[in-house]
Formats: structure tokens, C-alpha cells, sequence
């Protein structure tokens, strides 16, 4: 068996593998030979036909492709011992010759991962977002949620409903049709593109009304973004919302938990501002973490980011109580467009989870063994419903345990890289100063070995360097 192998960019070995024709020769036989037991040859018991009748009964390329599916695997496995490769993911493999059989393996390898100053990343924390106008948009919406709707014979204005036939047309070609459509006249709402809405605003009723919007260059929609979209609508009817009252009565028609609207204002400015604390929160974490990345340089595998994609391919089959073995494998545009969509989601987490490993063990950052079973234990007090022998097998479940393990690390690498961040902006570190800095350290290194270049050497330093060339020699 002859090996060449070759580094190739994005942490991979290419391995080009020819086997010797006569292990090639013994694979075809048996391959022969466990067709031959298969399927039945005329004129011969079963399992004894020679190799060029079963090539003659069943083709040539049958046999080989028996005898390929056992021959590469084995000869991969020993081209993987010999060159010492250990892959972090199954090696993808092309048969490229067949005389002499040759294949190719792309082998990927461990990722390479240089932090850089991670230690320098400097984040202030985000602020909540909330606002007293939040709350009382909250309130409105939930006034809204309960408003009556009467006919009124009258132009439509904003916050009115109407039932409208609808029609979009862009370069000629008819993008929307639906007749009876009823919605909200909101400000700033979406029908297809922004501005329709607004356009609507005192149209006279039962009359054809085209309208034409100039849609953003950047809006999501490529098939619309940067056109002329003409609307062809016809308003049948318009009905006002009558709002009840910001009154304890609203209040408990909301929900029979609320016996005021004080009560009912509490719970909503309460849950706002949890939301958007927690949305700070993340916000904060994502801005850490990816300073942390763009400090690193990484080199990966593809196959890393496959896995990563496969493995949310089949949780979102799950969760959309679809066969996760057939789920998007067909090559349907929106399929394609939600593969690319996991695809980058996938790239991120694998760039992120590479970032933070490497940085719990530069900040040697570990888990206890009794951590880990507290941490299972209060998991299994939020499910009362677990029986007990369920309960002591999750307990003793070893995979399940260094998974628990991994994510208590991985919050921990977190919480260490958010102290450092917030500890830098508070000391009046930036990203920008230690940039600088670095800049600066590299100027000092580069004149300090030129001055170490210049230095004048002593009989003694000269002494030495003879000496130590000697013994290297």
C-alpha cells in the first residue's frame, strides 16, 4: 500500500492511497464469492462460481463495489495508524483509480486555535431598554387585544380594520391576489412592504385605488427590494376600534387575577422589565464573546460545521413533528434556504464553542464531580412527575453527566470572560488601547533585537557562541 499524504488548508489531510494489486485481486474473490452465496448463478452451487462468471452474470462493477465497501475501509484505517492521524470526524473518501485502485481521503483534523489577548477585551455592560412609553404601549396593545369593533360609514384612518380586496403587481407580473383580506390600518405595520398602510389612510370606500410603493434597496425581500410595487385595492367596508377603558372592570377581563388595573399595570411593568433585562443580558454576552473571537485565530475542519448542521437539522424535524430521516433532504428552495440558515448558525457555534474551550483551559476552569450531581439534582426537582428509578439512572448516566459538565464549564468560561470585560471598562480599558498597546510591544520587541543586533560582542560572548555551535554540531 502506497501513502502520500498532504496538508491542506482548514485543518485537513489530503491522503492519496494505491493498494497492491494482489490484496486488490484476494478482495475481489471474496467479493465473488459472497455474491455468489447472494444471488443465484446457473450452473454453480451456491458460493462456489468463479469470480468471471459472477462478473459475467452480475457485472463487473457489482463485484467491485462489494469488494470496495470492505477494502477501503480497512486500507483507511491503516493509512490513518500509519500516518498517526487521529480525525475528529469520519475522513470523506473518493475512489479515483481502479487500476491500480486508488482512492483519496480528506481527513479532518484537530482545530488549531491561537486566543490572542483575550485577557484585553474591554465591554460595558448593555443597558435594559425598558421605558415608561414601552409600558404604555404594553397596556395599549392589551386595550386593543379587547377593543370592540363597530362599522362606521366613513373613510378609513389609522387603527381602523377594513375588509379590502388586494392586488401587487411588480414588473407586470401579479405577486399578491387576495380578495376579502381584512387588517389593522397600524401605523408603521407591514402589508407585503412597509407604506401601504399609511397610503390607505382616506381612500374613499368601494372605489379601485392603485397605489404604488418604491420598496428600500435593503429590504429582506429580494424579489421586491429596490422596485416599484403597484397595489390595486378596493376598501368594502371599515370598521372603528371602541377601546375600553384603563379601568379595574378591563382588568379583570383580562385575567380574573387582576382585581385593579394598579394590579394588572404591576404584572406587565414587571414582565417588561425582565425581558428586557434579559435581553441586555444576552446582548452583553454575545458582545463578550465575540470581542473573544475576533481576537482569536482559528483553523477547523468543514465537517465540524456538517455535524453541527446535521444535528440541528434533526432537532428542528423534532420539533416540527417531522421524520428527522428525511426532513429538507429533498432540493426544494426553502428547504435549501433553511439548510443555509443552520449552516451559519452552525459555523458561529462551532467558532464560539472552539473559542471558549480553549479559553477554560488557558483559565483552568473545571467542574467538581459533586457539582455536577447538584446541578442534576435540582434538573430532576423541576420535574416532580420523573419516577424515582428514572431519576437514579439520570443520576449515573455517564454521557449525560459530561454533558452537564461541559455546559457548567462553558457558563463558567463565560462568566469569567464577562468579568474580565466589564473590570477593563472599568478601568478605562478599550479595545482600542489595547491595540495600541500591542502595536507598541511589537515596535519595543523589533528596536530591542535591532539594538541586540548592533551590541558589540565580548571575547567571552564570543567564547561562548563558539562553544554552543560546537556542540550542536
Amino acid at each position: 500500500m502506497k501513502i502520500t499524504a498532504e496538508r491542506i488548508p482548514e485543518a485537513q489531510m489530503r491522503l492519496e492511497v494505491e493498494l497492491d494489486d494482489a490484496r486488490v485481486k484476494k478482495s475481489l474473490d471474496q467479493a465473488a464469492r459472497r455474491l455468489s452465496q447472494r444471488f443465484r448463478i446457473p450452473g454453480f452451487r451456491q458460493g462456489k462460481a468463479p469470480r468471471r462468471v459472477v462478473e459475467s452474470a452480475l457485472g463487473a462493477d457489482a463485484v467491485f463495489e462489494e469488494a470496495a465497501d470492505r477494502l477501503i475501509p480497512q486500507a483507511l484505517t491503516e493509512a490513518l495508524e500509519q500516518e498517526g492521524l487521529d480525525p475528529v470526524a469520519p475522513p470523506s473518501v473518493e475512489i479515483t483509480e481502479r487500476e491500480p485502485v486508488t482512492f483519496t481521503a480528506t481527513v479532518p483534523l484537530t482545530p488549531v486555535v491561537e486566543l490572542g489577548d483575550y485577557q484585553g477585551i474591554s465591554v460595558a455592560r448593555t443597558e435594559s431598554a425598558y421605558s415608561e412609553e414601552m409600558l404604555e404601549e404594553q397596556l395599549l396593545e392589551l386595550r386593543r387585544q379587547h377593543a370592540m369593533l363597530e362599522p362606521v360609514d366613513r373613510s378609513p384612518d389609522l387603527n381602523d380594520r377594513v375588509t379590502a380586496d388586494v392586488k401587487a403587481e411588480v414588473d407586470g407580473e401579479t405577486i399578491l391576489d387576495q380578495p376579502g383580506a381584512e387588517f389593522h390600518l397600524r401605523e408603521g405595520a407591514v402589508i407585503g412592504v412597509p407604506g401601504l398602510c399609511e397610503q390607505l389612510v382616506g381612500v374613499a370606500v368601494g372605489e379601485e385605488h392603485a397605489i404604488p410603493i418604491d420598496v428600500d434597496e435593503d429590504w429582506d425581500d429580494e424579489e421586491v427590494a429596490g422596485k416599484t410595487v403597484t397595489f390595486t385595492v378596493t376598501i368594502h367596508d371599515v370598521k372603528a376600534e371602541e377601546l375600553p377603558e384603563a379601568d379595574d372592570d378591563f382588568a379583570m377581563e383580562v385575567s380574573e387575577e387582576f382585581e385593579t388595573y394598579d394590579a394588572l399595570r404591576e404584572r406587565v411593568e414587571s414582565g417588561l422589565r425582565e425581558q428586557t433585562e434579559q435581553q441586555a443580558e444576552q446582548e452583553f454576552s454575545q458582545a463578550v464573546m465575540q470581542a473573544a473571537v475576533e481576537r482569536a485565530t482559528l483553523e477547523y475542519p468543514p465537517a465540524l460545521v456538517e455535524h453541527e448542521v446535521e444535528h440541528m437539522r434533526q432537532e428542528f424535524a423534532r420539533q416540527m413533528g417531522q421524520d428527522p430521516s428525511t426532513f429538507l433532504r429533498d432540493d426544494s428552495e426553502s428547504g435549501e434556504q433553511l439548510m443555509a440558515s443552520f449552516r451559519s448558525q452552525a459555523n458561529e457555534r462551532v467558532i464560539n464553542t472552539l473559542v471558549l474551550q480553549h479559553i477554560s483551559e488557558a483559565e483552568q476552569i473545571e467542574v467538581l464531580d459533586e457539582e455536577v450531581s447538584a446541578d442534576i439534582d435540582k434538573m430532576i426537582e423541576g420535574i416532580p412527575a420523573m419516577p424515582p428509578e428514572q431519576a437514579e439512572e439520570t443520576r449515573n448516566d455517564e454521557t449525560f453527566r459530561a454533558t452537564v459538565q461541559s455546559r457548567l464549564i462553558r457558563e463558567r468560561t463565560v462568566e469569567r470572560l464577562q468579568q474580565i470585560a466589564l473590570s477593563n471598562h472599568a478601568s478605562g480599558v478599550s479595545d482600542d488601547d489595547s491595540d495600541e498597546s500591542d502595536e507598541s510591544d511589537d515596535l519595543d520587541d523589533a528596536e530591542a533585537d535591532d539594538s541586540a543586533d548592533d551590541a558589540p560582542v565580548s571575547e567571552a560572548d564570543a567564547e561562548d557562541s563558539t562553544e554552543a555551535e560546537e556542540n550542536d554540531e
